[in-house]
């Protein structure tokens, strides 16, 4: 039996009753494009917190840093860590609460759109090194947050599943068209209502809602083509896909954008997976595709 077709308006509460990100997280991500925050400001923001403190030491010392000498103190990890590299470690360590548990709607074990998301983060990072595109904090958020609509619609999609894989199947629709033309909305939607719900930054709200590239906007939104073809070349290696990852639509134009020919996504790919093994450690995940 077909359902009824939902909007935004109708999931508002489900979006309320996501488990919200720490307050000082919330600060920071709301303090992403404001080139005028440096690290005084950010120590301001976290040195009350104990359990973000122990968090930033933790990452600090991990393997995805690399650094020569152990990191003792707050003063001294960001000291070595820099703006950018701070505003990773605390919008990592509050993302990590919100993607515990499973997407069944989505065919997601626990912990496996956790997986995804990272491994599409740390992908972004591994292209905007190879563009020579400044790695920064917001290309790192919009990447790991981008399927966050996800925790969200699955209730729905789990519900309309049939018939979202009907279109899918028979009318050769992508995953979220299949998404849209039954539930009436789609997990980027879905994200980048969460994202202005939540105060984030524009960029950051439109990289998420955009991501797929179906609407004009996308197509001249830098950060949203960043984080699509992250995620496109995450889902060609596999990792952790979710049925929607097997039924993508894509866009080949977007490597011509970015000046990448199909010789470089091997070269792409081979370095994905050393920088995919020091992430393992920081993001408190076990990884495999």
């Amino acid at each position: 039996m077909l359902m009824m077709k939902i909007d935004i308006a109708h999931i508002l509460p489900d979006i309320k009753s996501l488990p919200p990100f720490p307050e000082v997280t919330q600060k920071v991500i709301t303090t992403l494009d404001d080139p005028e925050v440096g690290i005084q400001e950010l120590v301001e923001i976290v040195q009350y917190d104990p359990n973000l403190t122990a968090n930033i030491l933790k990452m600090s010392n991990s393997a995805y840093f690399g650094f020569p000498r152990e990191v003792h103190s707050l003063n001294q990890a960001l000291l070595y860590l820099g703006t950018q590299n701070l505003f990773k470690i605390i919008i990592a360590s509050g993302a990590t609460r919100l993607y515990g548990r499973c997407c069944n709607g989505y065919i997601l074990d626990q912990g496996e759109l956790w997986r995804h998301s990272v491994s599409t983060a740390v992908m972004a990072s591994v292209i905007s090194r190879w563009l020579g595109v400044p790695d920064g904090a917001l290309l790192f958020t919009a990447a790991l947050l981008h399927d966050i609509g996800k925790l969200v619609l699955d209730y729905y999609v789990h519900d309309a599943f049939t018939e979202i894989m009907a279109l899918v199947k028979e009318g050769n629709y992508a995953f979220q068209e299949a998404e849209r033309a039954v539930i009436g909305i789609d997990h980027a939607a879905v994200g980048g209502e969460i994202a202005r719900q939540w105060n984030f930054p524009d960029k950051i709200r439109l990289a998420i809602a955009y991501h797929h590239l179906e609407s004009p906007e996308a197509l001249k939104n830098d950060l949203a083509l960043l984080v699509y073809l992250a995620d496109l070349l995450v889902i060609i290696l596999g990792a952790n896909l979710g049925v929607d990852g097997l039924a993508y639509r894509g866009h080949p134009w977007v490597m011509k954008h970015f000046g990448l020919r199909v010789r470089h996504l091997e070269q792409l790919l081979a370095l994905f997976w050393p920088e995919m093994q020091k992430a393992q450690e920081f993001f408190n995940l076990d990884f495999r595709v």
